[in-house]
C-alpha cells in the first residue's frame, strides 16, 4: 500500500474556530505510513519557514497535515 502527504495551512487567529485555507500535495509516494508522517514534520517545518516565513507570526498559521492511501484520495 501507498500513501501520500497532504499538508494544510491553517490560521489560528480564531483558535477555537481555524481557517484552513490552503492544501499542498507532497510530489512524492511513500511505501508505508510511518513514512509518509516523518517526513510530514520535516515537510511541515520547511514549508512554513520557506513560503510562509512572514506571515506565520501575523497570521498565526499551523500546518495540519495527513497522510492518505493511495485510492482513497477524493
Amino acid at each position: 500500500m501507498k500513501f501520500v502527504l497532504i499538508l494544510h495551512v491553517c490560521s489560528f487567529l480564531d483558535f477555537n474556530n481555524p481557517e484552513c485555507y490552503t492544501t499542498h500535495v507532497a510530489p512524492l509516494e511513500f511505501n508505508s505510513y510511518k513514512s509518509c508522517i516523518l517526513q510530514g514534520y520535516k515537510s511541515s517545518h520547511n514549508t512554513l519557514k520557506e513560503i510562509y516565513g512572514e506571515r506565520i507570526e501575523s497570521e498565526k498559521l499551523a500546518i495540519r497535515f495527513q497522510c492518505k492511501e493511495i485510492g482513497e484520495i477524493t
